[in-house]
Formats: C-alpha cells, structure tokens, sequence
C-alpha cells in the first residue's frame, strides 16, 4: 500500500477544501428563470427544454414547446423580465411578471420552479387567459382532446405533399368559383370547419371572386413559393402560406390545415391576386 506523507496529506485535504469552495452554488430561482427564456430568446430551444424540470417535458413535447415560445414572441430577442411577485412553498417557488420582447411586445407570465438534478428548473409556464383571471397553461398538451393530440404531435408532411396540399386545395376553391357553387368545396373540408361555418358564408365571403370571374387554372403548371417555412402551430394547425408566380399579376394564398385521420383537411383559406 502506498504511503503518504504528513505533508502530502496537508496537500490533498487543501486540495479537497478549494473543490468544495469553488464548487457552483445553485442560481436562485428568478437567476434559473433569467437564463432560461435568455435560452428562448436566442433560439436556442432545445438546450431550454432539456434544462427544464421532468415534469415540464412530460407536459408537452419538443416541437410543441418551440412552437408555442414563437407564438408568444419568446424568441424574438427578449430584453428584460419583470418579475413582481415571488411566493416560495416548500421546494416550489412560484413567480409572477411579464417579459418584454425586443420589438416590445409584453407578455405576462406566471412560472413554477422546483428544486431538481442540482438547480432550480421551469415546472410550469402558465399565461393569463385573455377572459377571467384563470390561467392557460399553452405549453401543455394534457387536456386539449384527441384531435389537437393527433394534429400536434404529426409530422410536417414531406414537401412534395405540401405542394400537392397546396395544388388540390386552391383547385377546389378554383373549381368553386368558377362554378358559382361552394357545395362540393364546403363537403371536402374538415369536419371541424364544416361544424363553424356555412356554404352560403363561404359564398358570400368569396363573392367579388365569382363577380370578376377569377381563375386560378394556370398555377397548375408553376411550383409554389413558400413565403414562410410551412409549420405545425402548437394549437396542431399546419400553416401553409405564400405565393404562385402567375402572370400578370401573383397569385397569394394562406392556407390551415387541420389532421383528420388519415389525411390532412382543409380548415381556412385566403387568396389575394394582386401585383
């Protein structure tokens, strides 16, 4: 067995005191709270998620947690965050502020930290309802039904099928138009559509476009351009926006699109022709 002397003793316990002095306290919570919508804010979407609590992850979903913080404006460079209450309850802290984004956008916020793996980590991310002062916790997917599950949680289609999506939907409206008859338009979309409107509304609405006799056949032979990058929304509403270079003048469109087992469903729809 090696021997240590007196001296090399001295050395090793000196050694083991300055570890356990430079040893990283645990930051406290408005400092975990800080950091991690400095994370957000930068894009940097996946290092915020993996360093939030188990709970918080098994609460939503990766792609559903960046989508919401982009909804809310989180990324968009955040500048500041106000905290103004702070309630601290056994190893829970609750806090209660607003962020304020870089181009000034506040958004209130109520956060639940809990002790876990060594630091304090994001439980909860709750927003205020727009009615009321219950809270909505737009993170989470428990409790939002079988159908935003199944929307939320599939793939972004390949972009071939955006494409044909794209194609088959504004032919249908085109076909629409041009036969002065929203019937067959209105029996192809989704049922949750269906359920929020009428074929009488969805003539009504697009009136100036049968007046002026507006046909759209010629994107038939053109390739969409994608204004945006087509995205699931974290309410699982496939979002599909941009234009048709068509001569003389564009053709633009905004399209949702909701899944319906087995098939994505057309669930709103905008044109424009315009120069």
């Amino acid at each position: 067995m090696e021997k240590y002397s007196p001296r090399t003793l001295v050395l090793v316990a000196v050694a083991l005191l300055l570890v356990a002095c430079t040893k990283r306290p645990i930051p406290d919570p408005r400092s975990a709270a800080n950091e991690f919508f400095q994370e957000i804010s930068e894009s940097r979407f996946q290092k915020a998620y993996d360093n939030a609590a188990f709970g918080f992850q098994a609460q939503t979903n990766f792609r559903n947690f960046r989508a919401t913080a982009k909804e809310l404006g989180l990324s968009r460079g955040t500048t500041s965050c106000n905290w103004q209450s702070q309630e601290t309850k056994d190893r829970d802290v609750k806090l209660t502020g607003e962020l304020m984004s870089a181009n000034g956008t506040t958004v209130p916020v109520h956060l639940t930290l809990i002790q876990e793996r060594g630091a304090w980590r994001v439980f909860s991310l709750r927003t205020p309802r727009e009615r009321g002062n219950q809270e909505n916790d737009r993170f989470s997917l428990l409790g939002k039904g079988a159908s935003f599950n199944s929307s939320a949680n599939h793939a972004l289609p390949s972009p071939k099928i955006l494409n044909d999506l794209t194609l088959s939907s504004l032919m249908l409206f085109n076909d629409a138009v041009l036969q002065r008859s929203f019937g067959e338009f209105y029996s192809k979309v989704s049922l949750t559509w269906q359920n929020q409107l009428t074929t009488t509304q969805l003539k009504q609405a697009f009136q100036p476009f049968i007046d002026a006799k507006v046909d759209l056949s010629d994107i038939q032979q053109l390739q969409p351009v994608f204004d945006t990058p087509p995205e699931i929304t974290s309410e699982g509403i496939l979002n599909i926006i941009g234009h048709y270079n068509t001569k003389p003048i564009r053709t633009f469109f905004s399209l949702k699109f909701i899944y319906e087992f087995p098939y994505w469903k057309l669930y709103g729809i905008e044109v424009q022709i315009k120069g």
